[in-house]
């Protein structure tokens, strides 16, 4: 081993110029990295790292969807503040059904859809009326206002509700509280 090598291995050196083999060996979603001179077998440094985990495509769409979870933090909804016109000119029940719609984790956050939490499928007029005990005319009312203040949009197309992501976004906080 050269001398400057020893000496920055001991810290007595910032930096050295020496050759050295990089190795690595893979086992399942981990890996283990040591760095080496030629001629001795212990490794000077050593360390497992996990693999980075690839992005899920779906196969329907093609589109990336991000992860669920947040991480074991506890989740929050950030509601933007230039955005707070649209929320000031609703009616009191349709902001409280807008709270529901985030708070109750009604939003696919991925694509911004409104979907039922345990089938993930679209959550429908007739849904929400049943679930919220209103009527079916109240509810109607309500996501007709919901609509033009721009909040949700419906998507024929897809037949569901899509909720506007510019207006409040997911994120995750710290556990301590």
């Amino acid at each position: 081993m050269k001398a400057e090598t020893r000496e920055y291995i001991l810290g007595e050196r910032n930096a050295t110029r020496d050759e050295f083999i990089l190795s690595r060996e893979s086992t399942g979603n981990a890996e283990y990295v040591s760095v080496s001179l030629p001629g001795y077998d212990e490794p000077i440094y050593a360390l497992w790292t996990k693999k980075p985990q690839k992005k899920k495509a779906t196969q329907a769409t093609g589109e990336i969807v991000k992860p669920k979870h947040t991480g074991g933090k506890r989740p929050y909804i950030m509601l933007m503040q230039d955005q707070d016109d649209a929320i000031n000119q609703l009616s009191l029940d349709a902001a409280g059904l807008v709270f529901k719609l985030l708070a109750g984790g009604f939003v696919e956050w991925n694509t911004g859809r409104i979907i039922d939490r345990r089938t993930k499928k679209p959550l429908t007029i007739k849904m929400i009326h049943t679930r919220y005990k209103l009527g079916v005319s109240r509810t109607k009312k309500l996501m007709k206002e919901l609509t033009e203040a721009k909040i949700i949009k419906y998507d024929r197309k897809k037949r569901s509700y899509f909720f506007n992501t510019k207006l409040a976004r997911k994120g995750a906080g710290s556990n301590a509280d």
